[in-house]
């Protein structure tokens, strides 16, 4: 009975209008302006709720907008929003707003792979008419303070005096040692570099449902169950009926626009491999040109031999990746792909002006998406996500457009004659890395993935 209640993969939908949004400069206002104009409902799930000035006004208005009556549902997850749960759960609470903590953590280490399994999803939706799905936090894109630390070491490290060992390729490292050194200085770090979609049309119920489907699915103390056996689903399924029953017998929204548009998103249930499978079918059909952005790449193999293979066929492959060293392990194990990428004609490039924080990606100018899903395992293989595929020109035009925008001029292209005459301990470092996140990937059980 249960699983005629899961979601179902959701179909393409005609109708819809789709704007794109760069970073929180142009989300921010759009996603207030739509709350504050609440009547109904507002649906906000988020990975992190930090504690700034973009934290504070959107805990303000879903404030405001409980006391107008409006009925306003927070799902926050418990370990990347732990700031947002100290900071602002207790104010939203006491103001009428309904708070649901996805896996809080808690106060003891535990080895236990449901650790991984985060909701990393960004969405806000309201009234069953508009909705916002992306990569982009509910944290000011200049709030830098939860990458101090990596900041400090990497500043740390390129301080530390080198022989060069380059000959004539010796130039670049010195670039990489000026770009580390400036991390430090956070007047010098740009914004965070990431999209988000605002929706409107028929494809908006779908991202509903959803958001509806993983509130019933967190239980009390924010437990998530996995195998719908706790004593509390029995209830949670009775709601769910009757929210398919009010969904069914809501008139579905009006075309709004002539945009194709499909929610994708990635469970733990019936959909674990949406997003991929969706990467996978646009990068095989692809004929001309491919750019994929990533804050974290490091995709399966089935991934990275569709991207070879396009490559082979003629088609002409763009990484635009993370140049900042945000979180070490991961920066240095996605360096140890670029090895094998760049042999194959692949060209890569590495995003410097801020911390690179987009999962998009345009096919052939006629395929985009935008969302939160990286291609890595805890994007992959654990975490809640959702993006949103576009099949219209002129979006995926726009968007290849912005891309190409940041490749010319806030990027380094990486050459392959100097990415392999890397000092030895760096690409040793880099090659111990990769083969620890193969491990792990291992130890969970997914090793004919990677």
């Amino acid at each position: 009975m249960v699983l005629n209640l899961l979601p179902a993969a959701a179909p393409e939908r005609e109708g819809n209008a789709v704007e794109l949004l760069v970073g929180g400069e142009q989300l921010f206002p759009r996603a207030m302006g739509a709350i504050e104009k609440a009547r109904q409902a507002v649906r906000i799930e988020t990975y992190i709720f930090a504690n700034d000035s973009i934290g504070e006004a959107f805990c303000e208005a879903m404030c405001r907008a409980a006391a107008r009556g409006v009925e306003v549902r927070l799902v926050l997850d418990g370990f990347g929003g732990q700031e947002g749960v100290r900071t602002w759960v207790p104010t939203l609470q006491q103001h009428g707003v309904h708070v649901r903590v996805f896996r809080p953590e808690g106060v003891l280490f535990k080895l236990n792979p449901k650790r991984l399994r985060r909701m990393h999803r960004k969405i806000i939706a309201v009234d069953n008419e508009i909705a916002f799905v992306g990569g982009i936090n509910l944290i000011d894109d200049l709030n830098h303070e939860g990458e101090r630390d990596e900041l400090l070491k990497a500043t740390e490290r390129a301080q530390q005096k080198r022989e060069p060992i380059w000959g004539a390729s010796g130039g670049m490292r010195e670039q990489a040692m000026v770009v580390n050194t400036d991390l430090l200085d956070q007047k010098t770090l740009g914004p965070r570099y990431d999209f988000a979609v605002q929706l409107q049309g028929p494809v908006v119920q779908d991202v509903w449902h959803n958001m509806e489907w993983l509130w019933l699915q967190i239980g009390p103390g924010g437990r998530v169950t996995d195998t719908f056996s706790s004593g509390w689903w029995k209830e949670r399924v009775e709601q769910l009926q009757d929210a398919m029953v009010r969904q069914r017998s809501t008139p579905k929204p009006k075309p709004v626009g002539k945009v194709k548009a499909q929610l994708a998103v990635r469970d733990n249930f019936r959909l674990r491999r949406r997003i991929e499978r969706a990467y996978l079918q646009a990068i095989g059909n692809a004929q001309r040109s491919i750019i994929l952005s990533n804050a974290y790449f490091l995709p399966g193999r089935k991934i990275r031999k569709a991207l070879l293979a396009a490559r082979g066929r003629g088609v002409h492959v763009q990484l635009l990746l993370q140049g900042r060293v945000e979180y070490r392990f991961q920066h240095y194990a996605t360096q140890s792909l670029y090895s094998s990428l760049l042999a194959s004609g692949v060209d890569i490039y590495e995003y410097l002006p801020g911390f690179l924080h987009a999962k998009v990606a345009v096919v052939d100018s006629n395929w985009a998406t935008v969302g939160s899903s990286n291609l890595d395992p805890l994007s992959c293989l654990f975490a809640r996500e959702a993006n949103v595929i576009v099949y219209n020109r002129e979006f995926a035009v726009a968007l290849r457009e912005e891309l190409l925008k940041s490749i010319q001029k806030d990027s380094r292209e990486i050459q392959a004659h100097e990415h392999a005459q890397r000092p030895l301990k760096e690409r040793v470092f880099s090659w111990l890395c990769y083969k620890l996140m193969l491990l792990a990937v291992f130890v969970g059980g997914f090793g004919s993935r990677y």
